[in-house]
């Protein structure tokens, strides 16, 4: 669970969104907005199919980065279309992630997400009840393969699993497509602002998440 949140991680999401928001000046510069937009229109529904099993993808196999696909979809389908798309591949992503952990147990989320079983074994715990899992998915708002994995494991069912892991995951979507829609706008200082915000959050995240599980540990006797 400890390898979801890495420096090793971390620098390469950063790194990926970096390229991703570099090729989006590109294409605007060069192509232009509505040129490239004309050309997701004229694939029809492929385009945002491809999209929603991209984003689905990144939930799945959990080592593939997620993040340069929210600003990517908000300049490119605008932000409330590429929102919605995203939300149904993290969806359809979650889905499948909770239901292959709990199928094939343990050992395919320690190959996912690592093998830190003293670790691991706590935070499931934890994220057994609902209000603990309430907390990892905030917690781990921008890895929702940690959460999706980690919730299959645990005794918690789907629905409960599902009303809290999708709604939750809209902060980072609406939050990183209308990074997207912004530099379609030409505001491109907000680009070392979301990195820096990204760099600090990720791992702020993770040590809150820890701290609430030494508490929750506590109130267990």
């Amino acid at each position: 669970m400890e390898t979801g949140v890495s420096k090793k991680q971390l620098l390469t999401s950063l790194v990926s969104l970096t390229v991703i928001l570099g090729g989006i000046y590109v294409l605007l510069r060069y192509f232009g907005l509505t040129e490239v937009q004309e050309t997701i229109k004229r694939a029809g529904f492929w385009a945002p199919l491809a999209l929603i099993l991209a984003k689905a993808s990144t939930v799945v196999i959990a080592p593939l980065g997620g993040s340069p696909l929210y600003p990517l979809a908000g300049a490119l389908f605008g932000f409330w279309k590429g929102v919605g798309l995203l939300v149904i591949g993290d969806a359809l992503g979650g889905i499948i992630a909770f239901y292959l952990s709990r199928i094939f147990g343990r050992h395919l989320v320690e190959k996912f997400l690592g093998d830190d079983q003293k670790f691991l074994a706590r935070a499931l715990k934890m994220m057994g009840t609902v209000k603990g899992f309430l907390v990892a998915r905030v917690c781990f708002m921008p890895a929702p393969e940690v959460v999706a994995y980690g919730a299959g494991l645990t005794r918690i069912s789907f629905i409960p699993f599902f009303l809290i892991y999708v709604p939750i995951g809209l902060i980072p979507t609406m939050a990183l497509a209308g990074l997207g829609s912004a530099l379609t706008l030409g505001l491109w200082w907000v680009l070392p602002a979301a990195l820096a915000a990204g760099a600090i959050l990720i791992p702020l995240g993770f040590l809150l998440f820890r701290s609430t599980l030494k508490e929750w540990e506590k109130t267990q006797g």
